[in-house]
Protein backbone atom coordinates (compact mmCIF):
# COMPACT_ATOMS: atom_id res chain seq x y z
CA UNK A 1 0.00 0.00 0.00
CA UNK A 2 2.97 2.31 0.57
CA UNK A 3 3.77 2.25 -3.14
CA UNK A 4 0.27 3.52 -3.97
CA UNK A 5 0.71 6.44 -1.58
CA UNK A 6 4.04 7.30 -3.19
CA UNK A 7 2.47 7.08 -6.63
CA UNK A 8 -0.36 9.37 -5.55
CA UNK A 9 2.17 11.88 -4.28
CA UNK A 10 4.08 11.70 -7.57
CA UNK A 11 0.90 12.23 -9.59
CA UNK A 12 0.05 15.34 -7.57
CA UNK A 13 3.57 16.74 -7.94
CA UNK A 14 4.23 15.76 -11.57
CA UNK A 15 0.93 15.35 -13.42
CA UNK A 16 2.46 16.38 -16.75
CA UNK A 17 5.16 13.71 -16.50
CA UNK A 18 2.52 11.03 -15.85
CA UNK A 19 0.43 12.16 -18.83
CA UNK A 20 3.46 12.28 -21.12
CA UNK A 21 4.51 8.80 -20.01
CA UNK A 22 1.03 7.38 -20.61
CA UNK A 23 0.82 9.07 -24.02
CA UNK A 24 4.23 7.68 -24.99
CA UNK A 25 3.15 4.17 -23.93
CA UNK A 26 -0.04 4.40 -25.99
CA UNK A 27 1.78 5.74 -29.06
CA UNK A 28 4.42 3.05 -28.68
CA UNK A 29 1.77 0.34 -28.48
CA UNK A 30 0.05 1.64 -31.61
CA UNK A 31 3.34 1.84 -33.51
CA UNK A 32 4.28 -1.67 -32.37
CA UNK A 33 0.93 -3.14 -33.44
CA UNK A 34 1.05 -1.32 -36.78
CA UNK A 35 4.59 -2.47 -37.50
CA UNK A 36 3.65 -6.03 -36.56
CA UNK A 37 0.58 -6.14 -38.78
CA UNK A 38 2.31 -4.39 -41.70
CA UNK A 39 5.17 -6.86 -41.53
CA UNK A 40 7.79 -4.09 -41.13
CA UNK A 41 9.72 -6.26 -38.72
CA UNK A 42 10.64 -8.70 -41.46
Amino acid sequence: MNDLKELGKLMKEHPVMIVVTLAAMIVGAIWGATAFYQGWLG
